[in-house]
Parts: C-alpha cells; sequence; structure tokens
C-alpha cells in the first residue's frame, strides 16, 4: 500500500489520520467519480477527517479476469493529479492482488478501511462491489461497517448525461468511435494522452509539415484511427513531470494511423504543432483532444498527401478560432493552402 498525500508525501500509512473516503478505480476521473470526490471533501469538512480516495495500482479485472482488462483513460500520474485539483488530500493505492481480491468483504472494512486507514466515513458509487467475488456493496458497507466505527456511508447517485450514465466505459466506447468531443463532456475535460517523443522516419518533415511522434503507454486508450484537432503542451524537466503545470498549449493536428500512405505496419500517433518550429525528440508532450476531423486516407502522390494536411491545418484552426469548422473534411482540388 501507498499513500500519496496532496503535498508531494509517499507513505505506507494512513499516519493516525481519521480518513473520508471514496471508493473506486477512478479510471478517467470522469463527471461521476468527480461527484464522489465532492462527496468525500464535504464528508470530510463536516466531520474534521482527511479527504482521500482508496483505489487500486492495477485495475481489478487484471487479477480477476485477465483476458477482460480495457485500456485505461488515465495513468496513476494523471489520476492523482486531477483528484488534487478536486480537493482531496490523500489517495491510497492498494496493491491489488490474489490476497486482496480474496478478502472476504468483512475482512476488507476492518482490516483495510478500519484498521490500516482509520476510516471513519464512505462515499462510492451505486454499483461499486468490494470483497472476494465482489460480494460487498455499500449497502452491506452501510450495514456491517458500524460495526467498526464508519460512522457515515453514502451511495453517490449517478451523473447522466444526454440520458445515459457517464462511466468509464462509455467514454471507452465513444473514444474508440472517435467522438472525442462527447468523451470530453463526461471527462469533464479533454481526452488526454502523453509521452516522449520518440525518433520518426522524417517522412512529415520531407513534404513540409515535421510532426513529434508520440510513445504512448501500451495500457493507454488510443482514440479510433483518424486526424484530430488538438492542443499540444510541452510537459517540462522543471515541472517534474507532472500535469499540474500549465503550459502554453499549442493548436496541432494529429494523425493515429497504421501509416496507410507509406505501406507502415506500426500504429503511430503523430502530431504537427502549429507555428511552433521546436524540436521535440527527447522531450514529453501532452496532447487534448477536441475534434475528429476525417478518416485516414490513401493518397496517389506526395502532392495529393500535402494539400490535405495544409487543409486539415486550416480546417484545425479555424475551429479553434470560431468553433466552426468546414463542412467538407478532404481539400478541394482546384486549391492548395499553405501554412
Amino acid at each position: 500500500m501507498q499513500i500519496y498525500w496532496r503535498d508531494g508525501r509517499i507513505t505506507s500509512s494512513a499516519l493516525n489520520t481519521g480518513m473520508a473516503a471514496g471508493l473506486g478505480f477512478f479510471d478517467g476521473m470522469h463527471l461521476g467519480h468527480q461527484a464522489i470526490a465532492a462527496q468525500v471533501v464535504e464528508l470530510g469538512a463536516s466531520l474534521g477527517l482527511t479527504p482521500a480516495l482508496v483505489t487500486f495500482d492495477r485495475h481489478p479485472l487484471s487479477i480477476v479476469k485477465p483476458d477482460e482488462v480495457p485500456p485505461l483513460l488515465t495513468g496513476a500520474d494523471e489520476r492523482r493529479q486531477y483528484m488534487w485539483e478536486l480537493g482531496i488530500e490523500a489517495v491510497v493505492e492498494l496493491i491489488f492482488d490474489e490476497g486482496l481480491a480474496g478478502l472476504e468483504p468483512e475482512e476488507f472494512i476492518k482490516k483495510i478501511l478500519v484498521d490500516r486507514l482509520g476510516v471513519a466515513a464512505v462515499a462510492a458509487g451505486g454499483d461499486f462491489t468490494f470483497g472476494y467475488k465482489g460480494r460487498g456493496t455499500t449497502e452491506f458497507l452501510r450495514k456491517e461497517g458500524s460495526r467498526w466505527g464508519i460512522q457515515s456511508v453514502t451511495t453517490v447517485p449517478s451523473v447522466i448525461v444526454d440520458g445515459e450514465k457517464v462511466s468509464s466505459t462509455r467514454i471507452r466506447g465513444l473514444l474508440q468511435e472517435g467522438d472525442v468531443e462527447t468523451a470530453g463532456k463526461l471527462l469533464g475535460r479533454p481526452y488526454r494522452l502523453a509521452g516522449p517523443v520518440i525518433q520518426g522516419d522524417g517522412r512529415g518533415r520531407k513534404l513540409g509539415f515535421p510532426t513529434a511522434n508520440l510513445e504512448v503507454n501500451e495500457d493507454r486508450l488510443i482514440p479510433k484511427d483518424g486526424v484530430y484537432a488538438v492542443t499540444v503542451r510541452e510537459i517540462g524537466a522543471e515541472d517534474g513531470g507532472k500535469l499540474a503545470a500549465r503550459r502554453q498549449e499549442l493548436i496541432g493536428v494529429l494523425s493515429i494511423s497504421m501509416k496507410p500512405t507509406f505501406d507502415g505496419k506500426v500504429r503511430a500517433v503523430e502530431v504537427h504543432v502549429l507555428d511552433h518550429k521546436a524540436a521535440y525528440y527527447g522531450k514529453e508532450l501532452e496532447v487534448s483532444f477536441h475534434r475528429y476531423l476525417r478518416p485516414i486516407q490513401k493518397f496517389a502522390s506526395s502532392e495529393e498527401l500535402q494539400r490535405q494536411v495544409a487543409w486539415d491545418i486550416q480546417n484545425a484552426r479555424r475551429l479553434f478560432q470560431t468553433g466552426v469548422e468546414s463542412k467538407s473534411g478532404s481539400a478541394p482540388a482546384e486549391k492548395i493552402y499553405s501554412l
């Protein structure tokens, strides 16, 4: 078990501090998770407890059903940063292994929540389960927790957007369809990917549109193949790699593809940053997805590709300036746009 504190400390115990705890994996820290965090902060303030979120070091399905582990919406560092921004003071990461998965619900309450963490109040979504085979529920926690000193158990209602419950599963489905706008609506912010820039084949530069090739962790969800309007920022060394330090965000056009134009075999995430000529090799970038522009296409010549990329750039620029993109995602054949 690791406990990450908002002030930067990392400990292996709760330091005898009573906690109001939200329970869950919190992948994405979407609007539903944010509602739980808000309830935890409120409980902490009213009961004089440290507002905390109790989560796991890996997706529970990695132990319970390894073949069904979904791609993740957020990395651990990114999740914690969003939690800090919501007023959470401590994030408890339990090591999810066969031992933890095999704990009976009563054991989880007493040994983990009460004895190790000093939890006195709990908030969780209505579908949260815990303990062996998910036998524990918020209702079970409400009935049994009082035996061990848990004063309050709150079931946080689901957040409904466009008639449907906000969930990590729903957001994954939207991203896999390329609907980054609706996904961002449910997340409460644009969907983001971050990673180091690695050496590419240099073809973009030769065409006049240099790209930064992003290396994305293999456990992260990469949206549907296509071209996207994005914003880009550099994560500098002086930031300590933290996502909190917001630098200037620049407009970009990002491509996710198997590089069909050049018969590539590797799925690539490449971003062209507008109006910026700095070299990014070895640096770390974060991209925020704002709009799906068009599908990946094959081109008969490099000239056709150049014309289309120039059109994509103009379209992205127009989108961020006016909020409106052109009606057609393809460049008109009679005109070639330049940067």
